[in-house]
């Protein structure tokens, strides 16, 4: 009967992997980071590329996490998953920067008016309630 129970937490795991990895590169997609580097960098003809090198990165990443390969400490290649790693989170940053704009859309279209601080607080202290239950809840800290 363990078997069973293997097998359907394996399943699951997978299901869920392509759930969240679908997500994030929809929301990578959304936020218009590929479009926008594109744009800078006058490099629009090359997005097939772009779309490929996020794909095969993303896989290379839940490949490197799932089976974490040891190496030696002081290693000189260990540069570079920093550099890439510094080189997304950049343009990440970059990206929601331009976004922020968000909220005022947002407010326009549904007529906020007076309750934008509120939508702001709401936002904050939602963020701040998650972030304390996974840090006391999944972390077991006490």
């Amino acid at each position: 009967m363990w078997i069973l129970k293997e097998i359907f937490l394996g399943f699951s795991a997978i299901c869920f992997g392509f759930v969240v990895a679908g997500g994030f590169l929809a929301f990578i997609s959304l936020i218009g980071v590929l479009q926008r580097l594109a744009s800078i960098t006058k490099t629009a003809r090359h997005m097939v590329l772009y779309e490929n090198s996020l794909i095969y990165g993303a896989i290379a990443g839940n490949l490197l996490s799932l089976y974490t390969p040891s190496v030696p400490i002081g290693a000189n290649w260990l540069i570079f998953p920093g550099l890439f790693g510094g080189i997304f989170a950049g343009c990440l940053a970059g990206a929601i920067a331009e976004v922020v704009n968000v909220i005022p859309i947002f407010s326009r279209r549904i007529s906020l008016r007076k309750g934008i601080p509120y939508l702001v607080y709401a936002l904050a202290f939602g963020k701040g309630i998650g972030s304390l239950v996974q840090f006391f809840l999944l972390y077991h800290v006490q």
